[in-house]
């Protein structure tokens, strides 16, 4: 992604941060998009570093992004359970990114040369780089066990090496671009599967909370009291179980506050 296309993500995320996180709308409702935003901007600033720099990053731009990379870290390890704590990890992890990229995107007026040398060695370099993003994302991919074969892309390099080193210079540029594609794919493919097992864990958590207030609906109904809201909150918790079966975690969310209010009557009740 162009460092243009980074400012764009900055600035939707930003210009509507405040009004999103005052009423809680997106996050509370799927927090799990926090990490998608995070994770994508992180994926994006390495790759954009890694083509600007390689192996010499600045100082104060590795530390920079090493801050907002922990702070994306926390926000997974963050939900589903705390959101506020994933919240400020998030804006913590896109202030950090967004100050590298106005950083990376003030205009470069050195001159350029670009002799068949110069060419030569820009796409060896180009092609280190891009291998080096390509192990990060491989390793990620590894974390959420998504079984995607990669040995394509590992012989796809080989070939870029290979044509690289017999002076086919503009082979070796599409094989580049080839490869580029791909791992993008594959990024596409990591984030849904890590989009699913989110999901995965919101539905467990869920699950788990309402064992426990089945429990405690039958000990409200094995008293002699006669509460009314006992019927309406084993209706919700029928209705949320269905949801959570149909993946429909938002639903399922809202609902659960209705029962969550429920049972605190139902507790009053029976003390």
């Amino acid at each position: 992604m162009k460092t243009l296309a980074l400012f764009t993500i900055f600035a939707l995320v930003f210009g509507t941060a405040s009004t999103s996180f005052g009423n809680n709308a997106y996050a509370q409702n799927d927090p799990s998009i926090l990490l998608r935003i995070a994770t994508q901007a992180d994926n994006q600033i390495l790759y954009q570093l890694d083509r600007i720099y390689g192996d010499s990053i600045p100082s104060d731009v590795d530390e920079l992004y090493q801050k907002g990379h922990a702070a994306v870290q926390s926000l997974e390890d963050s939900l589903p359970d705390d959101v506020e704590q994933a919240k400020e990890n998030f804006l913590i992890a896109m202030k950090s990114f967004k100050q590298i990229t106005r950083m990376i995107s003030e205009p470069n007026t050195e001159p350029k040369n670009v002799s068949s040398d110069m060419y030569d060695r820009d796409l060896k370099s180009e092609l280190k780089r891009l291998h080096k993003y390509f192990e990060n994302i491989k390793k990620i991919s590894e974390k959420h066990d998504t079984g995607i074969d990669l040995s394509n892309i590992q012989q796809l390099f080989a070939q870029a090496r290979q044509q690289i080193a017999s002076d086919e210079l503009g082979a070796a540029s599409e094989t580049i671009e080839e490869l580029e594609s791909l791992i993008d794919n594959i990024k596409q493919d990591i984030r849904k599967h890590a989009s699913h097992s989110t999901s995965d864990r919101s539905k467990n958590f869920a699950l788990k909370q309402l064992d426990k207030i089945k429990t405690t609906l039958n000990g409200a109904e094995s008293t002699d009291s006669e509460i009314p809201e006992i019927a309406e909150a084993n209706s919700l918790i029928q209705e949320i179980e269905t949801l959570l079966s149909e993946d429909n975690i938002s639903d399922a969310k809202k609902e659960f506050k209705k029962l969550i209010k429920l049972v605190k009557i139902i507790k009053k009740s029976i003390n």
